[in-house]
């Protein structure tokens, strides 16, 4: 009973501060874990970096959204990635050392949602990734799937499970478990597809969500190095999807309570 007056205390205290939270954080902030131990989830405003994505085989549109495309050769800017298939979000940064800690550190989520269409059956296996990869590493390989001080949600063809696309969470070039028939790989089938990113730099945990399974796929705890990139990529031109991925994030994100649920499952 103690220990659930403690909770619902800092609760309290928690749902009181949150305007001024907010303001402290310059993010939306949502709590989870409204039963025991309630933690902070901040929600930061990320977006697809149009300057920097690589237009052999993408674009950001004036919408916003990422789409795998032909080639455009028109624009060489100095910032864009060169082998990297996608484009990124600003750094987060790791935390400065405690004793010059002005606000205690706090996770933070956003999450993407593509839209992805089978058009033809050929040899590219990668249909989209989105994660996260040390600044380092960044422009490393085409995938972060590939590469080294990285991590990413994959959803590629499988050639374990027959003629569908699965879902994989990849680290450092390994690659986790397979979460099959995440969609048909018949011509013509549609998805939309939707998954979060949980990550508390100061902890080092890293998670992610697959929002259509209502499950947390995995959580890694880390010791990183350098500040961390959110990464996204649509794949390989159009020879074998066309993929449109829209980032959520800030205000944007609908926290709803399985959402707060999943988020929490994925902290503890």
């Amino acid at each position: 009973m103690e220990i659930i007056r403690e909770n619902e205390q800092q609760l309290t205290e928690l749902k009181a501060k949150n305007d001024s939270l907010e303001k402290d954080y310059g993010s939306t902030v949502h709590i989870v874990g409204l039963t025991c131990q309630p933690k902070l989830i901040s929600c930061p405003k990320l977006h697809l970096d149009a300057a920097r994505a690589n237009t052999e085989h993408c674009l950001v549109t004036t919408d916003g959204e990422l789409v795998n495309s032909w080639p455009d050769t028109g624009d060489e800017g100095q910032n864009r990635l060169k082998k990297y298939m996608g484009t990124c979000s600003s750094p987060i940064p790791l935390p400065p050392p405690p004793s010059t800690l002005t606000l205690p550190t706090t996770s933070t989520y956003w999450e993407t949602k593509s839209r992805v269409r089978v058009v033809m059956d050929g040899v590219w296996r990668h249909a989209l990734e989105m994660g996260v990869v040390e600044a380092g590493w960044v422009d490393r390989g085409y995938w972060i799937s590939h590469q080294l001080r990285s991590w990413g949600v994959r959803v590629a063809r499988c050639g374990s499970h027959g003629e569908s696309l699965c879902t994989r969470v990849c680290r450092d070039r390994k690659q986790g478990e397979c979460h099959q028939n995440t969609m048909s790989d018949t011509i013509g089938t549609q998805a939309t597809l939707h998954y979060g990113v949980v990550l508390d730099v100061g902890r080092g945990r890293v998670a992610f969500i697959d929002l259509d399974r209502g499950i947390v796929l995995v959580k890694y705890d880390e010791v990183f190095r350098e500040p961390l990139v959110p990464v996204f990529s649509v794949g390989y031109l159009l020879h074998d999807y066309n993929v449109t991925m829209s980032l959520i994030s800030g205000e944007d994100v609908d926290m709803t309570d399985a959402k707060k649920a999943l988020v929490y499952q994925a902290l503890i």
